[in-house]
């Protein structure tokens, strides 16, 4: 024979073991299967036997307790009203006394506050008194510092209003005078132009033009220059002026404030 009818032979010889084993099996399983419902319905009896004697103790313990619990609870409230009763008297009697003492307690307190508040009062209308005299004394002592302080102050704006008044007319002459002569060399400027202009052909005029432009720019650039230099010494005098009014002021705060002392 060969390998394969070897392997079907065996394959066939195992299936009939295993065919024979599972019978064995099927066999203990239902042998087993009634010895346990015959064991289950045995202790289901004896738990219906026990629950049945258990809930008639049960029930006669449960009679026996709440008995037992009236009677306990019934002597609870006799004792409760009783110590109820007792203890309202008590707080009444209590309260009674304890209002008393309050209402003795509040009359001398009131009586007390009255006796302070009169004698606080007369105390602070006199130091209240006292305390506005010194404020009126006050007040006019600097009502009279601060008249003779505003008096030197006027003095002084006046004369500062003065001084920087001419320096503001002596700016402005010398700077009307600055821009006419710049205006009268712009205006010569142009009107030599404006003659070279014509005189000239397309060409020429151009190149005079361009020169001419060249000149006015620098007269410009140097009458600029020279504007600059003309304000800024005038600044440079205006500082000075003020400096000097500054100096003089504190000079006359200073005197002001020795005076005063």
């Amino acid at each position: 024979m060969g390998k394969l009818t070897d392997d079907i032979s065996r394959l066939c010889g195992e299936i009939e073991t295993l065919r024979d084993s599972r019978k064995v099996f099927g066999s203990q399983l239902d042998k087993e299967t009634k010895e346990m419902k015959t064991g289950v319905s045995t202790m289901r009896s004896g738990f219906r036997k026990d629950h049945k004697n258990m809930s008639v103790r049960t029930k006669a313990d449960r009679v026996k307790f709440v008995s037992s619990l009236d009677a306990e609870v019934s002597g609870f409230l006799n004792a409760f009203d009783k110590a109820h009763a007792e203890m309202a008297a008590n707080t009444k009697k209590a309260n009674v006394e304890f209002v008393s003492d309050v209402a003795n307690h509040v009359s001398g307190l009131l009586t007390g506050y009255n006796k302070d508040r009169k004698a606080m009062g007369e105390a602070t209308k006199r130091e209240n008194a006292i305390f506005v005299a010194d404020v009126t004394r006050f007040v006019n002592a600097k009502n009279k510092e601060t008249k003779v302080m505003m008096d030197g102050f006027k003095a002084e704006h006046t004369k500062m209003a003065k001084v920087t008044k001419a320096d503001r007319n002596k700016f402005v002459n010398k700077l009307e005078n600055s821009v006419g002569a710049m205006r009268k060399v712009n205006v010569d400027d142009l009107t030599g132009a404006r003659a070279a202009w014509a005189t000239v052909s397309p060409q020429g005029r151009k190149a005079k033009l361009m020169a001419e432009q060249r000149a006015k720019a620098d007269h410009e650039r140097k009458a600029r220059v020279e504007a600059e230099h003309k304000a800024k010494a005038l600044e440079e005098a205006r500082s000075r002026a003020e400096a000097e009014r500054s100096k003089a002021q504190a000079q006359s705060l200073s005197g002001m404030k020795k005076d005063k002392k």
